[in-house]
């Protein structure tokens, strides 16, 4: 009985070898269909990110050059305006007179000077009467622009476009010359501050390339330039480090909103780049399958990597050569020299990829 138990086992068993053996021949000699890429090159950066806020890179105080009862305030805190928009008026009745008086002294002068003017260059007058006479229309003509000056600077006009920060005075108030009205922000050009502990310091003196992603105002990519580092720690033990950018239209960049600060700072040679689908693992190393046009099957190779590169593909630091094919999807179900054909790339005219 039990010879018989013993001889049932060895044929089960040979059974099982041989149907293990038998699938792994089918799935090497069996051709299935991949996806596979030809190997890319390019130049490794590495990268540094730090939390970063927005501010405004210039704030400015707007008052009026002359005095007198404000008429009209046409802002409030908030307000976006944009550049030569008038933002508020003084009275101009009483500046209004002073022109129209000069203008009538000036006109008179004017006249008379150009009478003058020809007898002299006739020698009918002498040097010095002239010279009288030129001097009171000079002095007529500068007071009469002074004026006209003064009028024109009864409108106080936006220097750019920006939002109003605060207002330092209510309408129908007297104000005087050069008192603060309102503040303005430029956000046409504005900064981005973050702090740099000691140990980065190095690598970050060395970046080349920086650049913004803002999440609240959907920009991603933005590039910005240096505009100072601090030379010395601050009591916290980090570094302030500021870059500038221009607000482009169309962005929603407000100061106050949290960026992050991407900074490559180390450019390698030339590695491979193959997308994250390639590789596998297998006995606690990375492969991937390379694919051999000759053959029309493909062999596992083992690969260094060191991990994901700007655009979001695996750096191969060794490995693979340059104008090799791998396959990119699939890989797990796959084997040693099996026999496979590339897929063909789906085209305009090939809807769905049936043909």
């Amino acid at each position: 009985m039990n010879s018989k138990i013993s001889l049932l086992t060895v044929i089960l068993i040979s059974l099982l070898v041989f149907s293990c053996k038998k699938k792994e021949s089918d799935a090497g000699n069996s051709i299935r269909f991949v996806k596979i890429e030809k190997v890319g090159m390019s130049r490794s950066h590495q990268e540094l990110t730090f939390n970063g806020k927005i501010m405004e890179n210039t704030l400015t105080s707007l008052s009026f050059r002359v005095g007198g009862p404000l008429i009209k305030l046409n802002v409030n805190i908030g307000d976006y305006v944009e550049q030569g928009e008038i933002i508020a008026v003084i009275d101009k009745r009483d500046y209004e007179i002073q022109v129209k008086s000069a203008k009538i002294q000036y006109d008179q002068l004017s006249g008379e000077f150009t009478r003058y003017k020809e007898l002299f260059e006739k020698n009918r007058i002498p040097a010095n009467s002239y010279e009288k006479i030129e001097s009171g229309y000079l002095m007529a003509k500068t007071a009469y622009e002074s004026a006209a000056h003064q009028l024109n600077d009864t409108e106080l006009k936006a220097p750019f476009s920006g939002f109003v920060h605060e207002k330092f005075i209510e309408n129908h108030q007297k104000v005087s010359p050069f008192e603060p009205i309102i503040s303005m922000i430029d956000v046409s050009e504005l900064q981005v501050v973050t702090s740099i502990p000691e140990n980065q310091m190095e690598e970050v003196k060395k970046s080349k390339n920086q650049y913004l992603d803002i999440d609240n105002a959907d920009v991603y990519g933005l590039p910005i330039s240096v505009l100072s580092i601090d030379e010395k720690a601050r009591p916290d033990g980090l570094y302030q480090m500021k870059f500038t950018f221009q607000n482009l239209k169309g962005h929603k960049i407000l100061p106050g909103m949290s960026a992050e600060i991407k900074m490559s700072y180390k450019e390698d040679s030339k590695v491979s780049e193959i997308p994250t689908g390639a590789v596998f693992n297998l006995n606690n190393s990375s492969n991937v399958w390379v694919y051999n046009n000759h053959s029309k099957s493909i062999t596992r190779r083992k690969v260094e990597v060191r991990g994901l590169s700007l655009n979001g593909k695996i750096e191969v630091l060794s490995g693979l050569r340059a104008d090799e094919y791998i396959v990119t999807a699939g890989v797990y179900n796959l084997v040693e020299n099996q026999r496979v054909k590339p897929l063909q790339p789906k085209s305009s005219t090939n809807i769905g990829g049936l043909l």
